[in-house]
């Protein structure tokens, strides 16, 4: 059995952010692979104006400088747009990499 730090290198290595956020973000545009990024409206409040949330396409970290709204990894997006905690996350993404 993977111990959690294993499962975690084993989801980063898998899915990596410019898929998840290409899955995650309806209407993503990437105009490049790597480093900052706008991601359009700000999944996590009513965003009516794209432009203040950000998604980092190496780390997947994100950040929305409209409603403060931020995380360190897709990890962390999970857990917030789908209200659970990390374990459910990381099981749920871990489904994804084997899909």
């Amino acid at each position: 059995f993977n111990s959690i730090h294993q499962r975690i290198i084993n989801v980063k290595a898998s899915l990596p952010p410019v898929l998840f956020y290409l899955d995650e973000l309806p209407g993503l545009e990437l105009r490049r692979e790597s480093g900052w990024h706008d991601g359009g409206l700000c999944p996590f409040h009513g965003d009516r104006h794209a432009g203040s949330f950000k998604i980092n396409l190496d780390s997947g970290s994100f950040k929305c400088f409209s409603c403060g709204t931020a995380g360190g990894d897709i990890i962390a997006f999970c857990q917030l747009q789908y209200c659970c905690d990390f374990m459910t996350a990381l099981s749920d993404l871990e489904r994804r990499c084997c899909l």
